[in-house]
């Protein structure tokens, strides 16, 4: 992979960037590449050397290193396991998971993240790939011999608000906020890493599409417009709840369809130049 600087950053920045220490072990796949789609992650293997991304689009994952570095100084091997890789066998194949840290007293792995608000809202689930991402490094310390009796994600959240939290008792209500994580039995676990394997040794015979939710897909929408405004007067989700508004609302009133969005394609895929699926949406080729 080639690292630009069209912005101009700091040297200081790029070099940063530019040597991540990332390293999965010696093993065929990371939990962290298996949660990737299968598309993605055969794209990045085939274009690997062809791969340009600018230092300004990793200041994020940059930021979330850093965190990981600091959080280091808490490491206290008497009571927690921290930063530290495992691997075990899966359907013939090496997979391994670093963890964050597995606090011994408490009995609770514990995975840290940088990221947004959204995620910790109180009035809704888990993300799936959350849940995916923990019990699948707990089924690989179990076959190391350790275990863990509650699983968290501790997440400190780049853009809260506090005014949000004050208005909304469903937002997180600090800076730094944990989610609960549901318990796969070993079963369960082991079933969803050995599916995920087969799904990308697949993936580089006969590449795959992303599915809809890979892709960050925004659902169609249809906007009820008046006269020459701009501004949709309301959205609805689909053609005949739009008509019956129109209908309703009387002349001077239209609906304009709006289109599904894939924000990963767009804005967070590393690969869309090699990607035919979205090149062609580009070229309005996909509907």
């Amino acid at each position: 992979m080639k690292i630009t600087n069209k912005l101009g950053l700091p040297d200081a920045i790029v070099r940063a960037v530019t040597n991540d220490p990332y390293n999965k072990g010696d093993c065929a796949f990371s939990i962290t590449e298996l949660l990737q789609p299968p598309r993605i992650r055969a794209l990045k293997k085939k274009h690997e050397d062809e791969i340009v991304e600018d230092a300004a689009d990793r200041i994020w994952s940059l930021l979330g290193q850093s965190i990981h570095t600091i959080l280091e100084r808490s490491n206290n091997p008497d009571n927690a396991i921290s930063e530290k890789r495992y691997f075990a066998e899966f359907a013939g194949y090496m997979v391994s998971a670093q963890i964050d840290s597995l606090e011994l007293s408490h009995g609770a792995l514990v995975d840290y993240k940088t990221t947004t608000s959204y995620k910790f809202k109180t009035d809704q689930s888990p993300p799936p790939e959350y849940v995916a991402q923990l019990n699948g490094q707990l089924e690989i310390l179990r076959r190391n011999g350790l275990d863990a009796r509650e699983l968290k994600i501790t997440g400190i959240l780049r853009d809260w608000n506090m005014r949000e939290a004050k208005s909304n008792p469903g937002y997180p209500q600090f800076q730094v906020a944990t989610l609960e994580i549901p318990m796969w039995s070993r079963e369960e676990a082991s079933r969803f890493i050995e599916d995920r394997i087969r799904r990308h040794l697949a993936a580089e015979k006969d590449l795959p599409f992303c599915s809809p939710e890979e892709r960050w897909a925004s659902p169609d929408k249809y906007a009820i417009m008046k006269g020459t405004s701009r501004r949709a007067v309301k959205l609805v989700d689909s053609m005949a709840e739009a008509m019956d508004y129109v209908t309703n609302m009387g002349p001077g009133h239209r609906v304009e369809s709006r289109k599904s969005e894939s924000r990963r394609c767009s804005s967070y895929c590393a690969v869309n130049k090699f990607c035919t699926w979205y090149q062609e949406q580009l070229k309005g080729e996909v509907e």
